[in-house]
């Protein structure tokens, strides 16, 4: 049982049930929002800082907390990198905690026994470290193609490319309530540090794009129609819209960013595909 409290801050040993998105660089990341998250303060389950941030707000309280992911993170997209946390307290409760049983399983999920929950969780997060190795893999790959390759930077592209990481950054600080001075003091960086990150960033998008694209001509690959309507339809799905209604809202410019993604992805797709991995053994004898 849950006894619902509405008369006090939150604190250790509560349960906070949570809205939070996590941003990078100014942009949501994969699978970083949730609505009405049951978070058990002291679990220590969320980055160092998470839960800390969180005691002392009362119900209805909006706040943020900024947080510099450890280079061994579990998801390794996120190893290393700043981000930011928006966060609004929903609900308070103290756990009155009881066996974990069939019982237990019923009340607190859609399945019917605890095996059937505890598989159905098993199955995600192997999905999860799966998709996780999968991204680890394509970046390393990706790296070493950059590595071997010769890649002129123009200049101005360079600073285009900068200008919109850095202003995106910016306005998700404004959007979020948040001044450049609050935020290098909470993530422990100067703004030329944060100017120097996002010019790196730059140099290794047009870089990844540039032999992505000279894949995508080499080997001649092309996006099917039928890839096409999958992602549209997904896009559709996430802003709420039928497929018809979506399609006409998109302008062409938008349109030619969206085929431009896709083509990314298949080339990704093709890299990986024909990579070959090699097994490192040091006793190996030559």
């Amino acid at each position: 049982m849950v006894y619902n409290i509405d008369d006090r801050p939150a604190d250790w040993g509560d349960q906070a049930v949570i809205d939070f998105v996590l941003r990078c660089d100014g942009k949501a990341v994969a699978n970083g929002k949730r609505h009405n998250y049951p978070l058990l303060l002291g679990s220590h389950t969320f980055v160092k800082g998470f839960e800390e941030v969180i005691i002392g707000h009362q119900i209805g309280d909006v706040f943020e907390v900024a947080t510099t992911f450890p280079l061994n993170y579990r998801v390794s997209e996120l190893s290393g990198r700043v981000g930011v946390f928006s966060i609004r307290l929903n609900a308070i409760r103290l756990p009155e905690y009881q066996a974990l049983d069939d019982d237990f399983a019923r009340d607190f999920s859609d399945f019917d026994t605890l095996g059937e929950w505890r598989g159905a969780i098993h199955e995600e997060l192997t999905e999860r470290r799966q998709i996780s190795a999968n991204e680890k893999m394509s970046r390393e790959l990706l790296d070493q193609i950059i590595a071997d390759s010769k890649i002129p930077i123009d200049r101005k592209l360079k600073n285009d490319v900068f200008e919109s990481l850095y202003e995106d950054f910016l306005f998700e600080l404004e959007d979020n309530g948040m001044s450049l001075e609050t935020y290098c003091k909470r993530s422990r960086q100067t703004p030329k540090q944060i100017r120097s990150q996002k010019m790196e960033e730059a140099v290794r998008i047009i870089q990844s794009e540039s032999v992505l694209h000279a894949i995508i001509d080499q080997e001649h690959l092309l996006v099917s129609a039928e890839e096409i309507y999958e992602e549209m339809t997904a896009l559709a799905e996430e802003e709420g819209e039928d497929y018809d209604t979506f399609t006409q809202m998109i302008g062409e410019e938008e349109m030619d960013s969206i085929l431009d993604q896709l083509g990314l992805e298949k080339a990704m797709q093709f890299v990986m595909d024909h990579a070959v991995y090699v097994d490192e053994d040091p006793c190996a004898v030559l």
